[in-house]
């Protein structure tokens, strides 16, 4: 898929959100995984080596009747989610949540982190019950940045809130893991049962 072929990939009745086109192109992919994990399924992979087979996961995946398979997350890679604020508000999935109730789910998700799946190898069965909770908080998400975003599009592949690029701050409104990590992290938590820790982890060392 390139920028040129990706119109191809948009589902008749299904348009892709209306804040697509002011994303970063790192966050216009956070939204592509939540967008074809539901629709099509299958694997993803970050452009990370990688140094085995990913079939016995899909297998396990057939025959175990699991939602998906990711590799566990990494020490220190939970998303901040408790961090990240749209206007002074914080969300926990798809409601608003208070700094304290934000704080305590933090480090709940950091305490079970054996249980979550990183976000940059994993494979879904599409249109489950996960992967439509996921893309539909994700677009919740976008529907609340979508006037910031009209009025600070983004303008780097991987401008960051408040860093300045030599013109002055960033005012581009989406917190780094607000589209993936925030919702992925607390979700495969939540479906633990039904996630296999099957897939390779890519090498992150040297990937750049």
């Amino acid at each position: 898929m390139t920028e040129q072929t990706l119109a191809s990939f948009v589902l008749p009745g299904r348009p892709f959100h209306a804040g697509f086109a002011f994303l970063s192109p790192i966050h216009q992919s956070d939204y592509l995984r939540a967008y074809f994990m539901h629709h099509f399924g299958g694997g993803y992979t970050d452009i990370k080596r990688c140094h085995a087979s990913w079939k016995p996961a899909f297998e396990a995946i057939e025959r175990e009747e699991a939602l998906g398979a990711g590799y566990g997350e990494v020490p220190g890679g939970t998303a901040r989610f408790h961090k990240s604020k749209i206007a002074g508000q914080r969300y926990f999935l798809d409601r608003p949540a208070g700094a304290l109730e934000m704080a305590w789910r933090y480090r709940r998700t950091k305490r079970l982190r054996a249980h979550v799946i990183g976000n940059g190898a994993f494979i879904f069965r599409p249109d489950t019950e996960l992967t439509g909770r996921w893309l539909s908080i994700v677009e919740k998400r976008l529907d609340i940045l979508l006037p910031h975003l009209k009025a600070n599009p983004a303008r780097y592949p991987k401008e960051v809130p408040g860093v300045d690029y030599g013109d002055g701050p960033s005012r581009y409104p989406v917190p780094w893991s607000f589209l993936l990590g925030d919702v992925l992290a607390p979700l495969t938590l939540e479906y633990h049962r039904r996630i296999l820790q099957l897939v390779p982890a890519p090498d992150f060392e040297n990937y750049e």
